[in-house]
C-alpha cells in the first residue's frame, strides 16, 4: 500500500526471458472471480505468468538483508494477517521489510510485505488489521491482474526493471520493487481501491477490531501528506482516492455500524509490545530519509500519543528532526525537546550530547559541560566519544 498499500506487480529483469512477455497482447480474457482459498491460476494463463514472476522474486527476497529476522515480530504480523484473511491464511507468506516508508502490499501469489515505516506510524493492532484487510482485498479480488494486463500493453513496461527509484526517493531493487509495486507503472483504479477499503474494513471489523481505527490512521496520514511542502512524497497517494475523501468514507463506514455491540478491540498493548525492540532503530531510519517536514509530522504524532517507556525517545527524535531541518525557530524547538527528553527515564544518551552541543553554541558553558559529561558517562564507547571529549576538554579549559 502506498499509504495504505496496494499491489502493483512488476517483475525483475530475469523474468523478461519468458516468451512473449513484453509483447502487447491483442486481447485478454475476462478477469475471473475472487480467488478461492488454495486456488492457483490455470497453467498457461496470463495470471499464471504473473504468479511465476512473483514466485521468482520471492526466492530472491527470502535472502534479502532488508527482511527483518525477528521471529516474535514475524509471528505477530502473520497472526494479524491470518485473522483478516481467514481461510486464505495458508496461502500467505508474510515478510516484514526494513524500509522507512509507509507501505504494505499483498502480491498475487500471496507474498505479503509490511514496511517498517508503516509499523512505526501505526498506533495499534486495529490499524494494522485495517491495512492488511485492504491488501487482502486486492489479493482476493485479483486486482493486480488488471494492472498487469494493462502494463503489458505499454511501452513503459520495457523500462521498469532492475534498480528503480520509488515515489519517495528511495532506491528499491529487483525483487522488492517486483513484489511491492512501482507507482509510476502500476496504479489500481480508484474503484478497486474503494472496493478494497470496503472489503478490508469488513474483514477487520468481523474480527472484533475497532471500526474507528481506519479513520484514525488515515487522518494522521492526511496530516503528514499536507505537511509535505516539497511534494516529494505525494506520489505515493496518487493512485488512491483523495485522502480527505477516504477519511470521510471510513468515518461513514464506522458510523453506519450499530452502536450496540460495536467492536472496540485495538490490542494497543499487544502492538506496542510487538514493535518495542525495533522502535528506536525505525525512528533513526525515518530520520535518515531527510524528508524533515513529513518526519516532523510523523514524530509529532508519536510524541502526542505517549507510549510508556518511549516518551523521552520520541521527544529526542522529534528534536533531532527539528535540529536537522534548521529553519528559523527549529533549534530553539530542538533544545526544548532535548530538555523534555532528558526529564524522562528513557531518554537516549544522545539527548545529552545534543543538548550539550546546543548549549555550547549558545555560550552556556556550565550547562554544556554538565550535559557532555552525562553523555560520556552513559556512552563511553560511542563512536563519537573522542570528539565529544575534545569539545569537553576545551570547555573545561575555558575560563
Amino acid at each position: 500500500m502506498k499509504p495504505p498499500g496496494h499491489l502493483r506487480a512488476c517483475l525483475p529483469g530475469a523474468v523478461l526471458a519468458l516468451a512473449g512477455m513484453c509483447m502487447p497482447a491483442p486481447s485478454f480474457a475476462q478477469s475471473p472471480g475472487p480467488l478461492a482459498p488454495g486456488e492457483r491460476p490455470a497453467p498457461g494463463s496470463t495470471e499464471a505468468e504473473l504468479w511465476y514472476g512473483m514466485d521468482q522474486a520471492e526466492k530472491t527476497l527470502r535472502q534479502s538483508p532488508l527482511v527483518v529476522r525477528d521471529p516474535a515480530l514475524q509471528a505477530y504480523v502473520e497472526g494479524v494477517a491470518c485473522r483478516v484473511a481467514g481461510a486464505h491464511c495458508r496461502d500467505l507468506r508474510v515478510y516484514v521489510v526494513d524500509v522507512p516508508v509507509f507501505n504494505a502490499s499483498m502480491a498475487p501469489n500471496g507474498v505479503t510485505l509490511v514496511f517498517t515505516g508503516a509499523l512505526l506510524r501505526m498506533h495499534d493492532e486495529a490499524e494494522l488489521a485495517m491495512v492488511l484487510g485492504h491488501e487482502f482485498a486486492h489479493y482476493r479480488q485479483r486486482h493486480s491482474l488488471e494492472s498487469w494486463r494493462t502494463a503489458k500493453r505499454t511501452t513503459a513496461f520495457l523500462g521498469t526493471f532492475g534498480l528503480v527509484t520509488w515515489g519517495v526517493g528511495l532506491p528499491i531493487a529487483g525483487e522488492l520493487a517486483a513484489l511491492s509495486g512501482v507507482s509510476a507503472l502500476y496504479k489500481q483504479s480508484r474503484d478497486n481501491e474503494r472496493e478494497a477499503d470496503r472489503i478490508g474494513f469488513d474483514a477487520a471489523v468481523a474480527q472484533g477490531y475497532d471500526p474507528a481505527a481506519a479513520a484514525r490512521l488515515w487522518e494522521r496520514l492526511l496530516r503528514e501528506e499536507r505537511a509535505d511542502t516539497t511534494h516529494r512524497n505525494r506520489a505515493v497517494f496518487a493512485s488512491h482516492p483523495q485522502t480527505a475523501e477516504r477519511v470521510q468514507d471510513v468515518r461513514a463506514a464506522a458510523a453506519a455500524l450499530p452502536a450496540e455491540g460495536r467492536p472496540s478491540n485495538t490490542a494497543l498493548e499487544a502492538y506496542r509490545a510487538a514493535i518495542r525492540a525495533h522502535r528506536e532503530r525505525w525512528l533513526a531510519a525515518e530520520l535518515s530519509r531527510r524528508s524533515y517536514d513529513t518526519t516532523i509530522q510523523a514524530f509529532g504524532e508519536l510524541h502526542g500519543d505517549p507510549v510508556p517507556g518511549f516518551t523521552g525517545l520520541h521527544a529526542f527524535y522529534l528534536g533531532e528532526a527539528h535540529r536537522r531541518r534548521g529553519r528559523p525557530g527549529d533549534r530553539e524547538r530542538a533544545a526544548a525537546l532535548y530538555a523534555e527528553a532528558l526529564a524522562q527515564p528513557d531518554a537516549p544518551a544522545a539527548a545529552w550530547r545534543e543538548q550539550g552541543m546546543l548549549l555550547r553554541e549558545r555560550g552556556e558553558r556550565v550547562g554544556a559541560i554538565d550535559a557532555l559529561r552525562h553523555y560520556l558517562a552513559a556512552a563511553p564507547d560511542a563512536d563519537d566519544a573522542p570528539v565529544v571529549r575534545h569539545y569537553l576538554s576545551r570547555l573545561e579549559q575555558t575560563p
